[in-house]
């Protein structure tokens, strides 16, 4: 059973959800930070630490030690943010030139995954894949009816740049709601004629925790812009709360 006082912990070195004192007493603030926690990974908003809440925790912490043993931390990657965690958390952020408050926050994590630390590059979109998204999830959603999924062959490497780049930034996963299409598909669903969707130059996305709201949406296609995106655009009835990217 995770305690309450480690449940404070991680919220608190992790994103500053949890603010309070760690005192190990599962009040308000602490139900708060849970469901903030939740809100950001895509997961039910309950604000109980159950058992997909403890999963994504291990799995958020056991990236993050990776990472910052990228910067010579030497952490065991073992899914518990504890007191050693934190602190190398401190000591890379001095590296990078963070503030170094120990806390695993928006900036921290944008650098630590876009850095290469002592282990090579930024990884480089090849294939129709990259680090951090698959061939498939870009397939064409008329499920094999008038084509084979990649009417286009492999999606622009430009374009996984730029999401992986994007996903970097907000340290969160995202989906990919629309991805390559077929000229029959594009029609059916209303999109434009020669649509950089069916060039496998477009991607719509979604960003839990982001694109939810108009001014996140609205971020995020300003940071598409930033990264070499040559059109992108959101807060439309067909969008929806996904943002629209092409290059």
């Amino acid at each position: 059973m995770i305690s309450i006082l480690y449940r404070q912990y991680f919220l608190k070195y992790n994103y500053g959800y949890y603010t309070g004192a760690l005192d190990g007493i599962s009040g308000s603030g602490t139900k708060a930070a849970i469901k903030k926690f939740q809100r950001g990974y895509g997961l039910s908003q309950d604000g109980i630490w159950g058992a997909k809440t403890n999963a994504k925790a291990v799995a958020v912490t056991k990236e993050l030690q990776t990472l910052l043993n990228k910067y010579g931390a030497g952490l065991t990657v073992d899914g518990v943010l504890g007191q050693k965690t934190a602190a190398a958390i401190k000591t890379v952020q001095k590296k990078l030139g963070l503030t170094a408050d120990g806390c695993a926050g928006q900036a921290t994590w944008a650098k630590l995954r876009s850095g290469s630390g002592s282990s090579g590059s930024t990884s480089t979109a090849s294939g129709g894949s990259s680090a951090h998204f698959a061939k498939s999830e870009f397939k064409c959603s008329c499920g094999g009816r008038y084509c084979n999924g990649y009417p286009a062959g492999n999606t622009s490497a430009k374009l996984l740049n730029i999401l992986e780049k994007i996903r970097a930034y907000y340290g969160k996963p995202i989906t990919i709601t629309s991805g390559q299409r077929c000229a029959t598909r594009n029609k059916q669903v209303g999109g434009v004629s020669g649509s950089a969707h069916t060039k496998g130059k477009a991607a719509d996305i979604y960003i839990p925790g982001v694109t939810n709201t108009r001014a996140g949406r609205n971020a995020v296609v300003n940071l598409a812009y930033k990264y070499g995106a040559s059109y992108s655009y959101a807060n439309t009835a067909q969008m929806g709360n996904a943002v629209h990217i092409n290059v």
